[in-house]
């Protein structure tokens, strides 16, 4: 092998490991949602689904959350300390209320970032937004806020996901 062919096999092999260094921890669906006590948001009327760009479902937290309400979601598997990655995969539809994530570890909850849909997202599609944690614990749930009193609802969630780097 000369050595034009080894630095471009160096190169392939490096981006090849670069684009499977994420490992997708658990995922919950949008509809996951529950309220404090542990009761499906779904049920409680604080969370509403629909089906979106086909087959596929989503769930938002309707307009009528308060201020500084909340839902959360519980991952069965603990999330190791260390830096990991919160995902949500969003239907861009229209404007929403801000909301912002709150990680639920054993002794405390630790208020991370705003969801942002990115302004160049097209509506009607789905769009990643990523919510990196460094985490001193591990932990097991977030909580999604809704951070200003309006009566917008929140983003369409079609699912959460957990990634480890």
């Amino acid at each position: 092998m000369n050595m034009r062919s080894l630095a471009i096999f160096a190169a392939v092999a490096s981006f090849t490991m670069t684009a499977y260094a994420e490992t997708v921890h658990q995922t919950l669906q949008g509809e996951a949602a529950c309220l404090d006590a542990g009761k499906s948001a779904v049920e409680g009327k604080v969370v509403e689904v629909k089906a979106v760009a086909g087959t596929e479902k989503a769930a938002r937290i309707t307009g009528g959350l308060a201020q500084w309400g909340f839902v959360s979601y519980w991952f069965g598997i603990p999330t190791p300390a260390g830096k990991s990655i919160i995902r949500f995969k969003i239907f861009v539809e229209g404007e929403t209320a801000a909301f912002t994530v709150y990680l639920h570890t054993s002794s405390e909850q630790v208020a991370l970032e705003q969801i942002k849909i990115p302004a160049d997202a097209k509506k009607n599609t789905f769009v990643n937004v990523d919510i990196p944690v460094d985490s001193k614990s591990e932990w097991s749930g977030i909580a999604v806020k809704k951070t200003e009193k309006s009566d917008k609802p929140g983003p369409w969630i079609s699912s959460v996901s957990v990634v480890i780097p």
